[in-house]
């Protein structure tokens, strides 16, 4: 697509990537000194009306943005222009965590630290999105959040966007988002309430894809059970931390996900947990907490104050350190169970 002589941007001959409706191009702009590139993006001509609409809509949602980790918007026409286009940023060296996720040089694989501090970055942008701008982005994967070399992120690609109070726009015939990470009430023709929630699923999708070096599926049970964390990683214990958030994350239904700052909240804390070392609560009552060399054993009567043990519970006494106490059995096998539902066919065949 040729850019008109009258625009400041020329093109390097370099195709940076597919936009929903155009290729994006790398730019420079002819009135700097400066060697800095851009991408822009264009609108082909002859086009449906509800995709001019959406591409404004794009537009208009972002270029108010100012969080690290969202693209900015440097340049746009107006609505009504021959040539409809914007341009935004590039990040020198950034890739899109899609290719790190199908390469050997994944920074997320097995790594509970890290791959928690790239979810609270996504979380915290999802968080300003939803409360500041009052959008939805409906289209988060991992092609369309990129890592910067310095670890940062930036989500890309609003083409989707939601705008809360404005009409869905959509497509004749038009195969909407990447299905395997987008929440159901997302899809063409679902029903439901679309919010910042909606959002947040695609990213317990994310997460998981992340640390597992897997690409997702339009599913959720067999990421609780059959695809879990603890089935995929049975000998790396710290990476069952991130259990919680992802489940938590992609409940089917929406109203049981917790909102965007929650989960923001939450991961840091689940961060913290890991970084002091803290084992999962699978593995409370087989390991020692305290010396993390023993194994609690519960075969030794209660002795603690001389008292009988307290009712619904289960007592350990370390083989190790001596380390003794007791747990509240039911509250235990919930936090391990974490309202798991019971294995269905489709689990058994994934296991397989």
């Amino acid at each position: 697509m040729k850019i008109p002589d009258n625009l400041k941007w020329k093109p390097t001959g370099k195709t940076l990537g597919q936009g929903g409706q155009a290729q994006i191009l790398e730019v420079i702009d002819k009135t700097s000194d400066l060697d800095q590139t851009y991408a822009l993006k264009p609108l082909g001509k002859n086009k449906p009306k509800q995709a001019y609409q959406r591409f404004y809509r794009e537009i208009e949602a972002i270029k108010s943005a100012d969080h690290p980790y969202i693209i900015k918007i440097v340049d746009h026409s107006s609505e009504g222009d021959e040539f409809n286009f914007y341009v935004m940023e590039l990040v020198p060296d950034a890739v899109p965590l899609k290719s790190l996720i199908e390469s050997e040089n994944n920074p997320f694989f097995r790594d509970a630290v890290k791959a928690l501090s790239f979810f609270i970055k996504l979380a915290d942008a999802i968080y300003y999105w939803d409360s500041k701008l009052s959008i939805v982005h409906r289209d988060l994967s991992p092609a369309n959040v990129l890592i910067l070399t310095d670890g940062t992120i930036k989500v890309i690609d609003f083409g989707l966007v939601q705008i809360e109070g404005a009409e869905t726009i959509t497509l004749v015939d038009e195969g909407l988002g990447t299905i395997d990470y987008m929440a159901p009430e997302c899809g063409s023709g679902a029903g439901g309430n679309i919010s910042g929630k909606s959002d947040l699923y695609s990213a317990g999708k994310i997460l998981w894809s992340a640390v597992t070096g897997r690409k997702a599926f339009a599913r959720e049970v067999p990421i609780w059970r059959a695809m879990s964390l603890q089935n995929i990683f049975p000998d790396h214990p710290m990476t069952w931390h991130l259990s919680t958030t992802i489940e938590k994350s992609i409940q089917s239904e929406e109203y049981k996900r917790p909102l965007p700052y929650e989960a923001l909240e939450f991961a840091k804390k689940t961060l913290e947990v890991v970084e002091r070392g803290y084992p999962p609560i699978e593995l409370v009552g087989k390991r020692c907490p305290v010396c993390g060399f023993g194994e609690l054993k519960s075969d030794t009567g209660w002795v603690a104050w001389g008292k009988a043990a307290p009712q619904g519970s289960v007592y350990f006494e370390c083989n190790h350190c001596g380390f003794y106490f007791a747990q509240d059995k039911v509250r235990h096998e919930q936090s391990v169970n974490r309202g798991r539902p019971e294995e269905t066919l489709e689990e058994r065949f994934y296991r397989r």
